[in-house]
């Protein structure tokens, strides 16, 4: 017996576009988390494309601020997959808090590193630049410089 969609369903399923339009994700990005078993679309349309449940938009945008947040896509599938059976495994949220803490302060040093060097350059101040320890600084500068003069032709 074959399915039928009534229209009322039909209008709240999402095509692949509308999806990373009201998502702001790519194609790539969407199959990429399909793969991985993050998101599943609810339906396939006769020709094959699929079709998304409305949820999936508010799916896609906790998946995004959990990987700004330096989660990886593997812990990402964890979180969700505890999540969606109703069952918070603490001591896992924890362990997986406490490594992207790590992360974060790990780079917030890194940073507070090149901005050592970069804020007197900002100053106006170029003898930074002659630091051996500094040439990073060269050459993003130079590739940043590179870039604009592109932009503009």
């Amino acid at each position: 017996m074959k399915t039928v969609n009534t229209l009322t369903a039909f209008k709240s399923l999402q095509t692949t576009s509308a999806l990373c339009k009201a998502a702001n994700v790519t194609r790539g990005q969407l199959r990429l988390y399909e793969d991985e078993g993050l998101i599943a679309p609810l339906s396939r349309t006769e020709a094959g494309y699929r079709q998304y449940g409305t949820d999936t938009v508010d799916r896609l945008k906790a998946i995004m601020h959990l990987k700004e947040l330096g989660f990886t896509l593997a812990e990402i599938a964890l979180l969700l997959s505890d999540r969606d059976q109703g069952e918070l495994d603490v001591q896992a949220i924890v362990r997986l808090a406490c490594e992207v803490l790590s992360k974060i302060d790990e780079r917030i040093a890194a940073l507070q590193v090149i901005r050592a060097y970069v804020a007197p350059v900002a100053l106006g101040d170029m003898s930074v630049l002659q630091d051996e320890d500094c040439n990073f600084l060269v050459q993003f500068m130079t590739a940043l410089s590179v870039e604009k003069t592109r932009r503009r032709a």
